[in-house]
């Protein structure tokens, strides 16, 4: 009878961490679509931009040598309002690769420009491909640069963004004299492509971590971030489920990352960590590693 009663313990337990699985696949997919749906909104009125974001908006900021992000959105999602950043890499033969496009202008590219030549545009994850277009039609020189499974979603194949080639576990010879790069697998269609740049131990992700300022977000965005710990310097409790899905290996390639002991890390969604980072990147990870 004690077996039956365990057996019956186990059997619901089982249930329920399914149930909760699922639930969490649902909210990760329904977030992507919208955050994906909502991508070229963003707020008109200029003070709410300012709130939201990390102004100065859309010029390049220098954070280390040969390293810039450019500030800019805020993107409406699902009725969110979340920031969204590029970076700027400058190679050794003084290319620049633009990680992460945010929306372009001709203001915003003329200030890249004088940095040097784009010639690589890099879409590292499945959400961060959706201002390619016209930095593409800007510089149709520049090779695009998808992370692993982006070019088979329905939305990438019915959008007007060329892909040249995809992103693997080790640099290619274009870059891989300034980078360190690798991809964390996951489930749900959820790969990244982290970047490190070596001589200033810079490392870019996108959304692996989020450090959003709460008093910068509207109330509702602000409950939803923090009861996500979208606010905490960690990866949010939403996008944790497709990176557990990536199973050994995924925890293998976070575990690699924190190896690198980075002084700064720069993502796409809140405040870098500017010093400190080895850290800072270590307790972000400890949910996984």
């Amino acid at each position: 009878m004690r077996r039956f009663f365990a057996a019956q313990a186990s059997s619901k337990a089982r249930r329920r961490r399914r149930l909760v699985g699922a639930a969490g696949f649902v909210g990760v997919a329904a977030i992507g679509f919208f955050a994906l749906a909502g991508a070229n909104r963003r707020p008109e009125n200029k003070d709410a931009r300012h709130r939201a974001t990390y102004p100065p908006l859309d010029v390049p900021k220098a954070f280390a040598e040969g390293v810039w992000i450019v500030d800019s959105g805020p993107i409406n999602a699902m009725g969110l309002t979340l920031p969204v950043r590029m970076t700027i890499l400058r190679l050794v033969n003084g290319d620049l690769l633009l990680h992460s496009p945010t929306p372009f202008s001709v203001e915003v590219a003329k200030a890249v420009e004088a940095l040097g030549r784009v010639r690589h545009l890099v879409a590292p994850n499945i959400a961060h491909w959706t201002f390619l277009a016209d930095w593409q039609r800007a510089y149709p020189d520049a090779t695009t640069w998808a992370a692993p499974g982006l070019q088979d979603r329905a939305q990438v194949r019915a959008s007007s963004v060329r892909f040249d080639a995809e992103l693997g576990e080790t640099a290619p010879v274009e870059w891989a004299d300034t980078l360190d790069q690798g991809v964390v697998p996951g489930g749900a269609g959820f790969n990244e492509v982290w970047f490190f740049h070596r001589q200033t131990k810079t490392l870019v992700l996108v959304d692996l971590i989020e450090n959003l300022d709460p008093d910068k977000l509207p109330p509702i965005a602000r409950l939803l971030m923090q009861a996500s710990a979208a606010t905490d310097g960690t990866t949010a409790h939403y996008l944790r489920l497709p990176v557990r899905l990536g199973g050994a290996g995924a925890k293998k390639a976070v575990q690699a990352i924190v190896a690198l002991e980075p002084d700064r890390v720069i993502f796409a969604h809140g405040r870098p960590f500017e010093s400190n980072g080895a850290a800072q990147l270590k307790r972000a990870f400890d949910w996984l590693t």
